[in-house]
């Protein structure tokens, strides 16, 4: 009984680890005043390129290396495109995800079902993976709301003219934000298909990026409430797999819609109860930033 429950904790701490580091990049974005929605497509593109290079190097340091700086270089274009260009950023988020689903799907078609030669062995390490989610959540805490970069993040995505009039650069600190959010969706992908389901199917990861973004707003916008909620999700997800084995063979396609309809339930939640009042995303979140021009 004691080894079966440190499965199914270990199984939930596994499945939930690539949705906290997403959620978590998500957040700082958001906190400087961008919604990228493109952390969906650049999940599954970090699975697909992090599975594809692992199998031709079998080197796990590399393929997670390169995951990373593919997702600041498309974080960056996306980053350049919203705070320097002014574009729109949903729609400029959705290119994003459009473009990363295609270049996932032709990086990795030639490696559909192959096994990994390495994988991350995150099942045995589970306790420290636990720790490491606690830490990161506190020290990302510290950072947002005790230290002068937190400030200067969180002064961009809630008053960015007055930043902007004490001599903060918004755009730098917005584009730098959404690079380091598309980095480490990449980085929340590499991990799932390197050490959660281990193999590259078309899709793989689909959903995980619209599930991040969601946990960033019932964790309202707070880094210690989003190892809370990534658990939840990562405990429904791994419920699900379990399910579909003997002796429950519960339908797969019934329970593939069980995580997002638990997304849906938890927001529904938050907006029809009280809880609501305490929903308070950043003032300028979504909001172009425009500067004055001054006149003599």
């Amino acid at each position: 009984m004691v080894n079966y429950l440190i499965e199914i904790i270990s199984r939930i701490i596994v499945a939930s680890t690539p949705l906290y580091i997403a959620t978590l990049g998500e957040l700082y974005t958001e906190r400087s005043g961008v919604i990228n929605l493109g952390v969906e497509g650049l999940f599954v593109l970090g699975a697909s390129t992090a599975f594809t290079i692992t199998i031709l190097t079998e080197n796990l340091y590399i393929a997670m290396l390169a995951t990373l700086i593919l997702g600041f270089i498309v974080g960056g274009i996306h980053g350049f495109i919203t705070a320097y260009l002014k574009g729109r950023e949903i729609l400029s988020g959705l290119a994003v995800t459009l473009f990363s689903y295609g270049l996932a799907s032709i990086v990795g078609r030639p490696y559909v079902g192959l096994s990994l030669p390495v994988r991350l062995n995150l099942t045995a390490n589970y306790h420290i993976i636990l720790l490491l989610i606690i830490l990161s959540s506190i020290v990302s805490w510290i950072i947002l709301f005790k230290l002068k970069a937190g400030v200067i993040i969180r002064a961009s995505g809630e008053d960015p003219s007055s930043a902007f009039v004490m001599g903060i650069n918004v755009d730098k600190v917005r584009m730098l934000t959404t690079m380091i959010g598309s980095g480490l969706a990449t980085v929340a992908g590499a991990i799932y298909t390197l050490g959660y389901i281990q193999v590259w199917t078309e899709g793989a990861g689909a959903g995980w990026g619209w599930i991040a973004i969601a946990n960033v707003i019932v964790s309202l916008w707070n880094p210690l409430l989003t190892p809370v909620f990534s658990l939840l999700y990562g405990g429904v997800n791994s419920m699900v797999w379990m399910l579909q084995l003997p002796p429950y063979n519960v339908s797969p396609y019934l329970l593939g819609t069980t995580p997002y309809l638990t997304t849906l339930i938890t927001l529904l939640i938050i907006v029809a109860t009280p809880i609501r009042k305490h929903v308070r995303p950043p003032s300028a979140l979504g909001i172009k930033f425009e500067r004055e021009e001054r006149t003599i």
